[in-house]
Protein backbone atom coordinates (compact mmCIF):
# COMPACT_ATOMS: atom_id res chain seq x y z
CA UNK A 1 0.00 0.00 0.00
CA UNK A 2 2.64 2.44 0.87
CA UNK A 3 4.51 1.56 -2.18
CA UNK A 4 1.10 2.80 -4.42
CA UNK A 5 1.48 5.78 -2.55
CA UNK A 6 5.38 6.13 -3.18
CA UNK A 7 4.84 5.03 -7.12
CA UNK A 8 1.77 7.70 -7.19
CA UNK A 9 3.39 10.66 -5.78
CA UNK A 10 6.74 9.77 -7.75
CA UNK A 11 4.76 9.88 -11.14
CA UNK A 12 2.71 13.21 -10.17
CA UNK A 13 6.02 15.24 -9.07
CA UNK A 14 7.61 13.98 -12.54
CA UNK A 15 5.04 15.47 -14.44
CA UNK A 16 4.50 18.68 -12.34
CA UNK A 17 8.42 18.66 -12.54
CA UNK A 18 8.66 18.18 -16.47
CA UNK A 19 7.09 21.53 -17.22
CA UNK A 20 9.92 23.68 -14.48
CA UNK A 21 12.89 25.16 -14.94
CA UNK A 22 16.12 23.50 -12.81
CA UNK A 23 15.64 26.61 -10.38
CA UNK A 24 11.99 26.36 -10.27
CA UNK A 25 12.77 21.85 -9.81
CA UNK A 26 14.62 22.83 -6.99
CA UNK A 27 12.36 25.70 -5.53
CA UNK A 28 9.01 23.05 -6.32
CA UNK A 29 10.73 20.10 -4.64
CA UNK A 30 11.98 22.12 -1.03
CA UNK A 31 7.82 22.76 -0.58
CA UNK A 32 7.62 18.36 -0.92
CA UNK A 33 10.50 17.50 1.58
CA UNK A 34 9.58 14.84 3.66
CA UNK A 35 9.40 15.00 7.82
CA UNK A 36 12.30 15.82 9.83
CA UNK A 37 14.57 12.81 10.14
CA UNK A 38 13.05 11.34 6.93
CA UNK A 39 15.49 11.25 3.08
CA UNK A 40 14.58 11.75 0.21
CA UNK A 41 16.86 10.84 -3.08
CA UNK A 42 16.82 12.68 -6.08
CA UNK A 43 17.95 12.07 -9.02
CA UNK A 44 17.32 13.37 -12.55
CA UNK A 45 15.77 10.27 -15.12
CA UNK A 46 14.97 10.89 -19.05
CA UNK A 47 15.05 15.14 -17.98
CA UNK A 48 12.91 14.92 -15.20
CA UNK A 49 13.25 14.87 -11.40
CA UNK A 50 12.48 11.22 -9.68
CA UNK A 51 12.06 11.29 -5.90
CA UNK A 52 12.33 8.66 -3.52
CA UNK A 53 12.00 7.52 -0.11
CA UNK A 54 15.69 6.75 1.10
CA UNK A 55 15.33 4.10 3.97
CA UNK A 56 18.85 3.50 5.62
CA UNK A 57 18.98 -0.25 6.54
CA UNK A 58 19.23 -0.86 9.69
CA UNK A 59 20.91 -4.15 10.22
CA UNK A 60 23.76 -2.16 8.83
CA UNK A 61 23.59 0.56 11.45
CA UNK A 62 26.79 2.07 11.71
CA UNK A 63 28.63 -0.83 10.08
CA UNK A 64 28.26 0.52 6.81
CA UNK A 65 30.75 3.57 7.10
CA UNK A 66 34.04 2.84 5.70
CA UNK A 67 35.76 4.13 8.29
CA UNK A 68 33.87 2.35 11.42
CA UNK A 69 33.91 -1.08 9.56
CA UNK A 70 37.57 -0.54 9.30
CA UNK A 71 38.37 -0.03 12.99
CA UNK A 72 35.52 -2.93 14.13
CA UNK A 73 38.18 -5.28 11.74
CA UNK A 74 41.07 -3.74 13.59
CA UNK A 75 39.45 -4.77 17.14
CA UNK A 76 38.32 -8.70 15.52
CA UNK A 77 42.13 -9.35 14.16
CA UNK A 78 42.70 -8.07 17.77
CA UNK A 79 40.53 -9.96 19.87
CA UNK A 80 41.55 -12.83 17.49
CA UNK A 81 45.19 -12.99 18.45
CA UNK A 82 44.66 -13.01 22.07
CA UNK A 83 44.06 -16.71 21.20
CA UNK A 84 47.21 -17.07 19.37
CA UNK A 85 49.77 -17.37 22.95
CA UNK A 86 47.24 -20.04 24.64
CA UNK A 87 47.65 -21.99 21.32
CA UNK A 88 51.23 -22.34 21.14
CA UNK A 89 51.08 -22.98 24.69
CA UNK A 90 48.76 -25.40 24.45
CA UNK A 91 49.95 -27.12 21.49
CA UNK A 92 53.53 -27.64 23.39
CA UNK A 93 51.93 -29.17 26.55
CA UNK A 94 50.12 -31.80 24.13
CA UNK A 95 53.83 -32.28 22.21
CA UNK A 96 56.12 -32.44 25.43
CA UNK A 97 53.82 -34.44 27.47
CA UNK A 98 53.34 -37.41 24.99
CA UNK A 99 57.08 -37.19 24.55
CA UNK A 100 57.36 -37.58 28.23
CA UNK A 101 54.48 -39.82 28.40
CA UNK A 102 55.87 -42.47 25.97
CA UNK A 103 59.62 -41.92 26.11
CA UNK A 104 60.74 -40.72 29.36
CA UNK A 105 58.19 -42.84 31.65
CA UNK A 106 58.62 -46.22 29.29
CA UNK A 107 55.02 -46.42 28.76
CA UNK A 108 53.74 -48.66 26.04
CA UNK A 109 52.19 -47.82 23.57
CA UNK A 110 49.56 -50.11 24.39
CA UNK A 111 48.15 -47.15 26.59
CA UNK A 112 47.79 -44.93 23.34
CA UNK A 113 44.51 -43.23 25.24
CA UNK A 114 46.72 -40.93 26.95
CA UNK A 115 47.67 -39.19 24.51
CA UNK A 116 44.43 -38.09 23.20
CA UNK A 117 43.34 -37.76 26.41
CA UNK A 118 46.51 -35.40 27.14
CA UNK A 119 45.27 -33.77 24.02
CA UNK A 120 41.74 -33.36 25.56
CA UNK A 121 42.82 -31.60 28.15
CA UNK A 122 45.29 -29.22 26.42
CA UNK A 123 42.09 -28.11 24.28
CA UNK A 124 40.10 -27.28 27.51
CA UNK A 125 42.97 -25.33 28.95
CA UNK A 126 43.23 -23.52 25.36
CA UNK A 127 39.63 -23.30 24.96
CA UNK A 128 39.36 -21.66 28.59
CA UNK A 129 42.67 -19.35 28.69
CA UNK A 130 41.99 -18.40 25.91
CA UNK A 131 38.66 -16.69 26.36
CA UNK A 132 39.82 -15.29 29.64
CA UNK A 133 42.36 -13.13 27.67
CA UNK A 134 39.92 -12.43 25.08
CA UNK A 135 37.63 -10.95 27.78
CA UNK A 136 40.12 -9.05 29.77
CA UNK A 137 41.24 -7.24 25.95
CA UNK A 138 37.82 -6.95 25.19
CA UNK A 139 37.16 -5.42 28.75
CA UNK A 140 40.21 -3.10 29.27
CA UNK A 141 40.61 -1.98 25.36
CA UNK A 142 38.17 -2.37 23.02
CA UNK A 143 34.94 -2.02 25.39
CA UNK A 144 36.13 1.59 25.93
CA UNK A 145 37.11 2.51 22.10
CA UNK A 146 33.25 1.04 21.31
CA UNK A 147 31.86 3.17 24.18
CA UNK A 148 33.23 6.24 23.00
CA UNK A 149 32.08 5.20 19.02
CA UNK A 150 28.85 4.30 19.78
CA UNK A 151 28.10 7.36 21.51
CA UNK A 152 29.96 9.94 19.11
CA UNK A 153 28.54 8.29 15.79
CA UNK A 154 24.89 7.99 17.54
CA UNK A 155 24.93 3.99 16.92
CA UNK A 156 22.41 1.84 18.99
CA UNK A 157 24.36 -0.73 21.14
CA UNK A 158 21.63 -3.35 19.54
CA UNK A 159 21.49 -1.67 15.89
CA UNK A 160 25.51 -2.41 16.13
CA UNK A 161 25.12 -5.90 16.96
CA UNK A 162 22.67 -5.99 14.26
CA UNK A 163 25.17 -5.01 11.89
CA UNK A 164 28.34 -6.61 12.64
CA UNK A 165 26.36 -10.10 12.56
CA UNK A 166 25.67 -9.14 9.00
CA UNK A 167 29.53 -9.62 8.42
CA UNK A 168 30.99 -13.22 8.95
CA UNK A 169 34.41 -11.52 9.16
CA UNK A 170 33.73 -9.85 12.29
CA UNK A 171 32.62 -13.30 14.07
CA UNK A 172 35.00 -12.81 17.19
CA UNK A 173 33.79 -8.75 18.10
CA UNK A 174 30.36 -10.34 17.64
CA UNK A 175 30.91 -12.72 20.37
CA UNK A 176 32.22 -10.38 22.77
CA UNK A 177 29.76 -8.00 21.93
CA UNK A 178 26.75 -10.89 22.04
CA UNK A 179 28.32 -11.23 26.18
CA UNK A 180 28.73 -7.14 26.11
CA UNK A 181 25.34 -5.42 25.87
CA UNK A 182 23.20 -6.33 27.93
CA UNK A 183 20.19 -3.18 28.56
CA UNK A 184 22.19 -2.23 31.97
CA UNK A 185 24.59 -1.16 30.15
CA UNK A 186 22.86 1.41 28.12
CA UNK A 187 19.44 2.46 29.63
CA UNK A 188 19.08 5.98 28.27
CA UNK A 189 19.68 4.27 24.84
CA UNK A 190 16.50 2.87 24.92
Amino acid sequence: MAGDVDEKRNQRIQKECQMLSPFEELEWVADYLPEEGQSVVISRESGSLVCQPHVQCELRDGVDDAELYGRLMQMNVQLSEQSVFPLWVSAGIVFWGTLLIYGLLAISTSHWYLAPGLGFVALMVYQYWSRIRREAFFETVIQPHLERTIARRRVRPHALLAGISQHPELQTLHRELIRWIPEANHPERY
